[in-house]
């Protein structure tokens, strides 16, 4: 995920369209509220995956008084040792003021010494509706995932950051990141061995615990690669993806 904060940097001073360089699938989520933002919940349904390790499905979040992002978000993995199907959950800050505060957070993200990443493996199945909640309370910063169809919730971590930090954003972008890509040496081939097919469902964010509608966009571009292999479709609901070879 380094490029994508490369990518944010540019963001930060370009607006959105900073990330048109990148060959990532985003979209922009918002919420537009009255009151600071303490909490965002943001929504991923994941329809298709193949158990393998290669794609993230993230939504990044920003601090009001700037600094470096975070993200939270969900990896298909492959299946635990007895078989089941498995993801494994983030939620992760650049930023330079962060001090992991968890058992499943360590120092550092994406391998620079700067932030901190904390990780975990949840059960889940193909249909699971997951609900990352991200809460900021005083400099305390705590991640969360709910499977909204089994109800099973779980702490991803915590981490604080600095008092200047200020609250959260009120918007930023989700993505789709094949992290193989991030390897030099890595070839895509366009078939369903390089790309097994996924098929999700991004849904629109809500603040404050409920109390703040949100929004997400449609999806801002399809593969570089394999043209034609991301196809996508949008409504008040949220940004439906399709991607890859089945």
């Amino acid at each position: 995920m380094k490029f994508l904060k490369k990518a944010i940097l540019a963001t930060l001073m370009l607006g959105f369209a900073g990330l048109s360089a990148a060959a990532t699938p985003t979209m922009n989520w918002m919420i537009k509220s009255s009151e600071p933002l303490e909490q965002i919940t943001f929504g991923l349904t994941i329809n298709a995956a193949a158990p393998t390790d290669e794609f993230y499905f993230a939504y990044q979040f920003g601090f009001t008084d700037g600094g470096d992002i975070a993200y939270t978000g969900i990896q298909p993995t492959k299946n635990s040792a007895d078989g089941n199907r498995q993801f494994m959950v983030l939620f992760s800050s650049f930023r330079k003021d962060t001090s992991p505060e968890h058992e499943n957070c360590k120092g550092g993200a994406d391998g620079a010494k700067a932030g901190a990443t904390c990780r975990l493996y949840i059960p889940g199945e193909l249909g699971d509706t997951f609900r990352f909640k991200v809460t900021k309370s005083g400099q305390t910063v705590t991640g969360t995932v709910l499977n909204e169809t089994s109800g099973r919730e779980d702490t991803i971590g915590q981490w604080t950051v600095g008092a200047s930090a200020g609250t959260l954003t009120e918007s930023q972008i989700a993505w789709i990141e094949n992290y193989k890509m991030n390897n030099p040496n890595y070839k895509l081939s366009c078939d369903n061995k390089g790309w097994p097919y996924y098929q999700l469902k991004f849904l629109p964010p809500v603040g404050n615990n409920g109390d703040v509608a949100g929004t997400i966009s449609s999806i801002s571009r399809g593969s570089d690669t394999c043209p034609g292999a991301i196809k996508s479709t949008h409504d008040a609901s949220g940004t439906l993806v399709e991607g890859g070879f089945k």
